[in-house]
């Protein structure tokens, strides 16, 4: 099983929600830390304008440029801007499965239900926006009500979070924190001495001591663990807070203190100077443009045929000489002219050796077994790369009649979902409420809602058959959203999927993993590693990979050796 690539951008696991979670606990600082960053990138930004329309067709007679393993959202967005970008002609993305996407997978059925059985959504960024435009997709775009509130259950109610000022509403009238829990909270923030305590432990910190340090142990209880659980389907004491939550962690160095109130508003103003400045706009066009009309803040967006549009989209663009389906990589060879060979087991039991001068891949990192077997180097990276930890999680959709919802809960739903503390002894981590995001994505007199259970502090739901996965779920569902008297009533089962590893762990000791991935690039120029488990799990995260890395293999492509071998060698069937 291969992890879901881009995985935590649902509309309970995306660093948006969590961005917009974070204001219940009265530190505006925090929003500010997951706000969207496009960040104006290195790399030389066209200004011509763009439409979608398909690349010019790759010379398959000349050597490969570079071949990106991998057709999820983090590699069809680096072989998109590979081609368009910085205009390599000869750039090769090639997929296992028999049709893009990787594990973004959008269905529908013929009553007119549409889900998601990987990411869910993303939280718009001018990045995305721009790739959408270029794709074709601008019109094909939808966003959910960035005002429709975000649960939190405890104690069997749901509390909505605050939208509006976070920092009064958060602090003086969020019911779910004591008045002890909010004045910690507060103070925490605001960094007051004999409140706030420094770091003073050696390595890298957990989410949960640097949370409870800053903000008091109710917040983390209450709000950051089911939002732990939701990004990452984590375990907050185990999770590196310096990588898994980065740009909050960075708040703490910057400002006039450590306290992350100063850090955030410093931050708050950077990024809207930097949405001011022309670079901003030249740099992301379109994209851009669509964001300042279209994006409210803590909206989530998606597409109307669902996520996987996207991805279909790239490969309508680069064409069937650029992405390949089927093709299921076996290893990379050095080759003896110079550069590299990608060899493939095709769907047909043949080998195939594609020659090349530069290798991206962006499978998961409990992948890689022996790819990289003949390399030098290869054994300390596996090992390092096997610590990284995918625990189990099952995306399950039901659906059920707008009746049987309860009666303090509005109908049709008005919200993203909710999420529970692991206190609540409730298996479910989350649900997000898919009918309410997209009301076109139901029937009427339905309620659509996505589900995501197990993670690491649930390694038994590996071991669970899916009607026993449906069964935990929809008593759960039950329990939080439906009236006792439909307690036998049988939901619409739209779609359940076990993902047996699904998001990468960034644990405590991530730093280590980095450093040795570097160390492999370093012996072997030309070589790539990336994807969800190096640089963040979000939708936008992978898509700024792709826009990063691009730069970064344009960059070292001319220094790197021409291989003297066909671009293409097919061997005979080793069925």
């Amino acid at each position: 099983g291969r992890g879901i690539s881009a995985w935590g951008h649902h509309a309970l696991g995306d660093t948006s929600f969590v961005r917009i979670m974070l204001r219940g606990f009265a530190c505006a600082c925090l929003l500010v830390a997951l706000a969207p960053a496009e960040g104006l990138r290195a790399h030389a930004a066209h200004s011509s304008r763009r439409v979608a329309s398909r690349v010019a067709p790759r010379m398959a007679a000349d050597p490969v440029d570079v071949v990106v393993v991998g057709s999820g959202i983090s590699g069809s967005s680096l072989g998109f801007h590979l081609a368009t970008e910085h205009k390599l002609g000869n750039v090769l993305v090639t997929e296992a499965r028999e049709e893009v996407g990787g594990n973004v997978i959008s269905k529908t059925n013929d009553e007119g239900f549409l889900w998601e059985e990987g990411p869910n959504t993303f939280q718009p960024t001018a990045q995305i926006l721009r790739l959408a435009h270029d794709v074709g997709l601008a019109d094909e775009l939808v966003l959910a009500d960035a005002k429709a509130p975000r649960m939190v259950y405890f104690e069997g109610k749901l509390y909505p979070l605050p939208l509006n000022n976070p920092l009064v509403e958060g602090t003086f009238s969020f019911p779910l924190l004591s008045w002890p829990g909010k004045i910690r909270a507060a103070l925490g923030a605001l960094g007051v001495p004999g409140v706030y305590k420094s770091w003073e432990g050696p390595g890298e910190e957990s989410v949960e001591s640097f949370v409870s340090r800053h903000l008091g142990r109710e917040v983390f209880e209450k709000i950051i663990d089911p939002f732990v659980s939701g990004v990452y389907a984590g375990d907050p004491a185990q999770l590196s807070m310096q990588y898994a939550l980065k740009k909050i962690h960075n708040l703490e160095a910057r400002g006039l203190n450590e306290g992350l109130l100063s850090g955030g508003l410093e931050r708050q103003a950077e990024l809207a100077a930097e949405r001011r400045s022309d670079e901003w706009f030249n740099t992301w066009r379109e994209g851009a443009r669509l964001f300042k009309e279209r994006v409210e803040g803590g909206a989530l967006g998606s597409f109307k045929r669902g996520l996987q549009s996207l991805p279909q989209a790239v490969a309508k663009c680069l064409g069937d000489d650029r992405v390949r389906t089927g093709m299921k990589l076996a290893r990379v060879e050095k080759e003896e002219g110079g550069g590299y060979a990608a060899v493939y087991k095709t769907a047909a039991g043949a080998e195939e050796r594609i020659s090349c001068k530069a290798v991206a891949l962006t499978i998961p990192s409990h992948a890689y077994g022996d790819i990289l077997g003949g390399l030098e180097g290869a054994d300390k990276l596996v090992e390092a790369l096997g610590r990284i930890r995918y625990p189990p999680v099952g995306s399950v959709t039901l659906a059920y009649r707008q009746e049987h919802i309860r009666e303090d809960v509005p109908v049709p739903l008005q919200g993203f979902g909710h999420l529970i503390p692991r206190s609540q002894k409730v298996r479910t981590l989350g649900t997000i409420w898919s009918s309410s995001l997209f009301r076109e994505r139901a029937p009427e007199g339905w309620e659509m809602v996505l589900n995501y259970i197990g993670g690491s502090r649930d390694w038994g739901l590996g071991d669970l058959s899916d009607e026993e996965i449906i069964k935990a779920v929809d008593a759960d569902v039950k329990k939080v959203l439906l009236k006792p008297s439909a307690a036998d009533v049988e939901p619409k089962v739209l779609g359940v999927r076990l993902w047996p590893t699904a998001i990468p762990q960034y644990e405590k000791g991530h730093g280590e993993i980095i450093a040795a991935i570097e160390e492999f690039e370093r012996l072997h120029p030309g070589l790539f590693l990336g994807g969800n488990y190096r640089t963040g799990v979000a939708f936008g995260d992978c898509v700024a990979f792709g826009v990063d890395e691009a730069a970064r293999i344009a960059g070292q492509l001319d220094g790197l050796p021409t291989p003297s071998a066909p671009a293409v060698k097919q061997a005979a069937s080793t069925a």
